[in-house]
């Protein structure tokens, strides 16, 4: 019965939403600023990510070329 409640509760949310950024334009505009918003910081992540990535690509090449040279040396 409580699993029956939480869908409804669910659905009647869902369906309030949907009905609002149909009918009024404060909503939709505002779901929309957020919808960029959450874009833009996204791609900032993004963006963070592959510099991370990119250091730690340099990181592993010069760990190794130590190895090699130890390697060979030896």
């Amino acid at each position: 019965m409580k699993d029956i409640m939480m869908l409804m509760g669910f659905s009647m949310g869902l369906l309030t939403g949907a009905l609002l950024y149909k009918y009024s334009q404060n909503a939709k505009s505002m779901i929309d600023q957020g919808e960029k918003k959450i874009v833009k910081e996204a791609k900032k992540l993004e963006k963070k990510a592959e510099q991370g990535m990119e250091e730690l690509e340099s990181k592993v090449k010069k760990g190794v070329k130590k190895i090699e040279d130890k390697i060979t040396n030896n």
